[in-house]
């Protein structure tokens, strides 16, 4: 079996093989950010949008960004080549350094700079999960993809406990987002999906689906939505780089509308279905570069 490549600080070899100190601040604080690009056919799949993340990440948390976009993007594409294309996804983690621990950052760190491919699994059409909620116990700044992600792992935890696949976060009865994903509805015939802010990660799945519904026949609301707004939806349905569009058919253990998935979200994925097999298309050439020039057009 192939083992994955990954690179750390410069060097590409085993991820089995990757180290790190003891005294990186990523480990010692979960002092650093990340992002999750997926990989379909080999095409990294709106990579000018995570790699626009990962820089309002690094600004929030005052970490320089050792690379510019286009050294990100061959890097990128160089470690999507090097473990054989296909479906995967590929993990990039920038923390703020090694350091004698003290809260105080020294103004000569260097950051540490870790990406790694793995296997992404294809969500089947027909797959659908449930869900559980639980109150939002994490910090005021969940608009920053960091790796402090302790709250997220208790959350998914409880989930599997009792045989869910996630968790909704709630917020004095006001839905935030998933512990790894953002969620949607449809209740009365209105899709609805929580505004942006410091509460809630700006999912590139998530406003795709914004934009592309946007400007199909159903809109979608950026709006508050309330826990019960979530428990009489007639569709929920949850979004995330590494699963794409997923659909909700219990809430803590009861059914979302029938029990099935449902009409709007069947459309949904459709329109991003065929979104992404267009994106794939025209971005692919013979040697298996992509996305260059859209990344330049974006700058």
């Amino acid at each position: 079996m192939h083992e994955s490549i990954c690179y750390l600080n410069g060097h590409l070899g085993p991820l089995s093989q990757a180290k790190v100190s003891v005294l990186d601040r990523g480990f010692i604080f979960g002092d650093g950010i990340y992002e999750v690009v997926p990989v379909f056919d080999g095409i990294a799949f709106r990579l000018p949008e995570h790699l626009r993340r990962l820089q309002r990440s690094l600004d929030a948390v005052k970490i320089a960004n050792p690379f510019a976009f286009e050294r990100w993007t061959s890097m990128v594409q160089d470690l999507i080549k090097t473990n054989r294309g296909g479906d995967q996804t590929i993990y990039i983690q920038i923390t703020r350094g090694i350091a004698p621990r003290s809260h105080a950052v020294a103004e000569d760190v260097e950051p540490t700079v870790f990406l790694m491919s793995s296997p992404l699994r294809v969500v089947a059409e027909t797959e659908a999960i449930e869900v559980v909620t639980t109150n939002d116990i994490r910090w005021q700044r969940c608009d920053i993809k960091s790796t402090s992600l302790l709250a997220n792992v208790m959350s998914r935890e409880l989930a599997a406990s009792v045989g869910s696949h996630e968790a909704i976060f709630l917020r004095g009865g006001i839905v935030t987002e998933g512990a790894a994903s953002n969620v949607f509805i449809s209740i009365d015939g209105t899709i609805k999906t929580p505004p942006l802010s410091s509460w809630i990660l700006p999912g590139v799945t998530r406003d795709l689906i914004v934009e592309l519904m946007n400007g199909a026949d159903h809109c979608v609301q950026e709006t508050t939505v309330s826990e019960q707004e979530l428990r009489r939806a007639d569709e929920v349905w949850v979004t995330s780089s590494g699963s794409e569009l997923v659909p909700v058919i219990r809430i803590d253990d009861e059914p979302v509308g029938n029990g099935q998935i449902g009409p709007v979200f069947r459309h949904v994925q459709r329109v991003y279905r065929d979104y992404k097999e267009k994106f794939t298309a025209q971005r692919s050439d013979a040697t298996g570069n992509a996305i260059v020039g859209r990344l330049a057009e974006s700058e």
